[in-house]
């Protein structure tokens, strides 16, 4: 593999090793641009926005595929740190914990109660892909009930992906991600109406309450863009989190039984999943003037790409990168999550989804493998990227025994 460009559905981290051991920035000519792999230069690239913009909104068409130019996905400056900070306000572990309580724990109860019974099931496909578009449903306030509606949600979403990891070059790919996007909009825009004069106990309820006054206009089209964030960031990109997290408990059954009934443990070991299986691989930023970093000269519009994964496995920062070690002191220092002021607002959300798909799924189940009469899995996707399917053998676990987990959780 010679460019990052070739490294859709492959396993790009040998790629990303040898460019560590050859240093931490490179020009990629297949992606016309820098490719940033070392740890250190990742965060001064991310931390660093007067430096390095971040380019979404100019972007063809990204206006119309992220819901306006009011999202905070497209904000800049004050206006970006102003609703950055709002939303980041709804998400505090604090928070997630609430929802956990609330409506997380349900979801996925319920997606268990699906597959109950069976000993054969794709825990990618039928599991861990479905619940975040539930869960991100639910707290706007949308139907998570309704199957066809999450199914044709996810699919939109994934649309509208694959336009961003073109970042706006392909007119055919946009033409598609604006189809998905206005049908999305179709669908959140009567909630968000009926909302502004009937509150309930959701998201876009407390949007339109707490809202006025973080930007100077905020109404329909404000809600509609930070909705349409959330629902394009908080499900694509949580789904491929816990793929990862479930491949890698095949991948390492011994793990199991470690960390079952302990959301502790259950919380490293996610830590752990996100560094060593980062589910969004790398980033894009445009340098804003003619920067030296670690030797190489980049110059003023140049695009450059953090690669966050690649960050997460330099041995300069991370004890032997490539083996999973929930004892690591470092865990949580990882930048999957980004850093700096581009830091994802539903990080706190996902670990909260991550430790209880984990927890109730060990509950459930005694015990977990590979199905190896069933198709194997696959490293798939470029920017999201994540193990499916995810055949599985699952042996489940008596119900006292059940009932006498979740009392000691």
């Amino acid at each position: 593999m010679e460019s990052l460009k070739e490294a859709r559905d492959q396993d790009p981290y040998p790629f990303f090793a040898d460019r560590l051991a050859r240093g931490p920035v490179h020009w990629d000519e297949g992606m016309h641009a820098w490719i940033v792999v070392g740890y250190d230069e990742c965060r001064f690239i991310q931390l660093n926005e007067d430096l390095f913009a971040h380019p979404y909104a100019e972007l063809k068409g990204a206006a119309d595929v992220y819901g306006g130019p009011k999202g905070v996905l497209l904000l800049q400056g004050e206006q970006h740190h102003a609703v950055h900070n709002f939303l980041l306000q709804h998400f505090t572990p604090a928070t997630v914990r609430r929802y956990r309580t609330d409506f997380i724990a349900e979801l996925v109860s319920a997606r268990l109660d699906a597959i109950e019974g069976r000993t054969h099931v794709d825990l990618a496909a039928e599991f861990a892909s479905v619940v975040p578009s539930d869960v991100i449903a639910a707290l706007l306030g949308l139907d998570w009930r309704d199957e066809a509606l999450m199914a044709k949600c996810r699919r939109w979403n994934s649309t509208m992906f694959r336009w961003t990891e073109t970042f706006g070059e392909d007119e055919e790919a946009y033409a598609e991600a604006a189809g998905a996007a206005a049908a999305l909009n179709e669908v959140l825009l009567p909630v968000i109406r009926a909302r502004r004069d009937r509150p309930r106990d959701d998201l876009i309820s407390v949007l339109w309450e707490q809202g006025r006054g973080v930007l100077e206009q905020w109404g329909e089209e404000e809600i509609l863009a930070q909705a349409r964030v959330l629902f394009f960031a908080g499900t694509d990109t949580t789904a491929h989190f816990l793929k990862n997290a479930i491949h890698t408990l095949l991948e390492h059954p011994e793990l199991q039984d470690r960390i079952r009934g302990d959301e502790r443990r259950i919380a490293a070991f996610g830590e752990e999943v996100l560094r060593y299986l980062a589910p969004v691989q790398f980033r894009v930023r445009v340098a804003c003037q003619d920067i030296e970093v670690a030797g190489q000269v980049i110059l003023k519009g140049d695009r450059v790409h953090p690669v966050n994964a690649a960050a997460n496995r330099d041995p300069r920062q991370f004890h032997a990168p490539g083996t999973v070690d929930l004892d690591r002191p470092n865990l949580k220092t990882h930048v999957a999550f980004n850093v700096g002021p581009r830091y994802c607002v539903g990080a706190a959300l996902s670990r909260g989804e991550e430790v209880e798909v984990i927890s109730q799924l060990l509950t459930r189940y005694r015990s977990l493998r590979r199905d190896g009469a069933a198709e194997p899995p696959r490293y798939r996707g470029y920017m999201p990227r994540s193990f499916s399917p995810l055949h599985a053998v699952v042996e489940p676990t008596a119900q006292d025994e059940r009932e006498k987990s979740h009392a000691g959780q």
